[in-house]
């Protein structure tokens, strides 16, 4: 599943985790792939699962 970068920041953001954020505008593509990206999105403390069961990104 591919989704904005933007969403990605905006998570994190919103989760208090400015410098997770600031990584992910550095290391990921304008259009993240979940499952091509899932390791560093783990690594960011995103769970990539839970926008592929139609959730929004989940804080691990």
């Amino acid at each position: 599943m591919r989704i904005d970068r933007s969403h990605v920041v905006q998570a994190l953001r919103a989760g208090g985790r400015r410098e997770q954020a600031r990584r992910a505008e550095e290391e990921l593509d304008v259009q993240v792939d979940t499952v091509r990206d899932a390791d560093l999105l783990r690594e960011l403390g995103l769970d990539p699962d839970s926008r592929a069961q139609g959730g929004g990104l989940a804080l691990r």
